[in-house]
């Protein structure tokens, strides 16, 4: 059974490298479609490798192209819609948009990200804690989010502790 197993997976055809990228941009850009770029160049891969690859590369390059006037284009629409942006999250949190704003803004996408995981697993342990009788989470709570807690506590909880 084991070998039966094992003959239904492919070696691993190993990892892209800088070179094989930008043959595979290059052979793309020459009109080749998947099945000749993998008979010519990647023999070890599938086309569809090839393909999602090149994928990730075209999406890579894009997000990595931004010249000034790109930038300058970006920054124009945000200053024009920066209060509609952020007024929904306000109202959400009992904050004026522009300290929401300035409170986002200033700790990134990363801390917030984190700051979240750890509100839910503090919403989770929380609402574990009340099927015993127990405090019940302020943030599944409309009424404290708004009036009790602000962006400031949001952010800046880590596992109950404020910091």
């Amino acid at each position: 059974m084991a070998s039966s197993q094992q003959s239904q997976h492919r070696p691993s055809s190993g990892a892209w490298n800088p070179q094989d990228d930008q043959q595979l941009l290059t052979a793309r850009m020459q009109g080749l479609n998947w099945n000749q770029i993998r008979d010519q160049y990647f023999p070890s891969k599938t086309p569809n490798a090839c393909r999602k690859r090149h994928e990730r590369l075209m999406e890579r390059r894009g997000a990595d192209d931004w010249d000034t006037r790109k930038m300058q284009i970006l920054a124009k629409e945000y200053m024009s819609m920066r209060k509609e942006i952020w007024s929904g999250l306000a109202t959400r949190t009992g904050e004026k948009w522009s300290v929401v704003e300035a409170k986002c803004m200033s700790n990134g996408l990363k801390n917030l990200q984190s700051a979240a995981r750890a509100a839910s697993r503090r919403d989770r342990l929380e609402t574990g804690a009340s099927i015993t009788g127990q405090e019940s989470s302020p943030y599944l709570d409309s009424q404290r989010l708004t009036t009790d807690m602000g962006v400031e506590s949001l952010v800046h909880r880590t596992n109950g502790a404020r910091i």
